[in-house]
């Protein structure tokens, strides 16, 4: 069974995504997708980046991944592999 894309949340990130200020720096863009298990939340969160964008994977307090995407269906397609392999792993 194929996981669906994911849709963004309204206000949550629209595209095209904002890309890298040079005189800004970095900026949160924001989540893509948040899920739970128990009292848990994994959240998957994008920002700008000098050479893409960066992809977060945070759970509650804790960072456990990240990876830079140079091109926006990348992180679109990373943060859909991502999802399905935390929904694999018993979150929903």
């Amino acid at each position: 069974m194929a996981e669906e894309p994911v849709e963004p949340a309204s206000g949550a990130v629209a595209r095209p995504l904002k890309k890298y200020d040079y005189y800004l720096g970095a900026k949160a863009i924001g989540d893509l997708w948040s899920i739970s298990r128990g009292a848990f939340t994994m959240r998957c969160g994008v920002s700008t980046h000098r050479l893409g964008w960066e992809l977060r994977l945070t759970s509650s307090s804790s960072f456990s991944r990240a990876q830079i995407c140079k091109a926006e269906t990348e992180v679109f397609s990373t943060a859909d592999l991502w999802l399905a392999e935390a929904k694999s792993k018993g979150w929903s």
